[in-house]
């Protein structure tokens, strides 16, 4: 109920006493609730609808919703938010189940509107005017693999909506990882906050966007020194192959240049070598080919 309480941006004291109070958020919308046809009157009030809920479990840990949530256009106005909403909870209420909607419009991280949709399912089909005795097993698998099967309605109903209103929008069932994307930032309802600052205790979401936020930090850390070892390696390879400055001179290294047999053979003469040729050609050994020479 509480989860309930919280889509509806209501208030109320629970079953064991603690009282829960959401009525200070102002960014909700539309509520409404979408059953089955043969659904009695009770389903349609969400307090009467989630305490029967509540009490049909056995188990203390036992889940009684599924919780989907909808991103909207911004291009879209109010009234058609309501539409794909409805729609979209009609196909569910389909397949016998219940569904909760809350329309939710707060502002978004670069100011400007970010509406969305809260559907909360229930678990158990509606029996002769009362919750099954067992979940309706049959339903997990329209949410295996990720609620595929679902996330694809969900994208059809919103493309063909955007496309009767002339809306630029396309909406994309794959995950991100599907899609080559970076993981989305894990966002957790307020609830999540709130239940852990009254009883102390994480809820299985709160632990888990801790454990994925260690996680990203730890690897932020890692990515961080990689990019250091390599700016360090990119300077040894550049001190490496810098050449080496001659010893106590700040000029530029530079080789002797010697001159070449022609500019030495220029000025000399049978009977009166120059003196450059005369060391040349006393360097040179007539018997055999000269060796190469290097640079000292």
């Amino acid at each position: 109920m509480e989860r309930s309480l919280y889509q509806l941006r209501g208030s109320a004291r629970l079953p064991d006493g603690s009282v829960v109070d959401y009525s200070d958020r102002t960014d909700h919308v539309a509520h409404f609730i979408v059953a089955p046809d043969d659904a009695p009157a009770w389903a349609t009030n969400w307090k009467e609808l989630w305490t029967r809920a509540a009490a049909a479990e056995t188990r203390a840990n036992a889940q009684e919703a599924r919780l989907i949530e909808l991103s909207l256009p911004r291009a879209l106005a109010r009234e058609d938010w309501i539409e794909i909403a409805r729609r979209v909870a009609k196909a569910l209420a389909k397949r016998g189940m219940v569904v909760q909607v809350d329309i939710h419009c707060p502002i978004a991280s670069d100011g400007g509107l970010n509406p969305h949709v809260h559907f909360m399912l229930t678990m158990r089909e509606i029996k002769d005017g009362k919750f099954a005795q067992k979940k309706a097993r049959h339903w997990n698998q329209e949410f295996y693999g990720k609620a595929s099967v679902i996330r694809r309605e969900m994208a059809e109903v919103l493309d063909r909506y955007c496309q009767k209103r002339g809306v630029d929008y396309h909406a994309d069932h794959r995950s991100n990882l599907e899609r080559g994307l970076p993981p989305a930032e894990v966002r957790l309802a307020r609830w999540n906050v709130l239940h852990y600052k009254r009883t102390g205790k994480k809820t299985p979401a709160l632990e888990r966007r801790d454990r994925e936020r260690a996680a990203k930090a730890e690897l932020a850390r890692l990515e961080a020194e990689c990019r250091e070892v390599e700016r360090e390696l990119e300077l040894a390879r550049a001190e490496e192959a810098a050449p080496i400055a001659p010893m106590n001179s700040r000029e530029p290294m530079t080789w002797p240049v010697r001159p070449s047999v022609k500019a030495m053979t220029a000025r000399a003469t049978p009977d009166r070598p120059t003196k450059a040729f005369a060391a040349l050609m006393s360097s040179v050994s007539m018997d055999e080919p000269s060796a190469p020479r290097y640079r000292p």
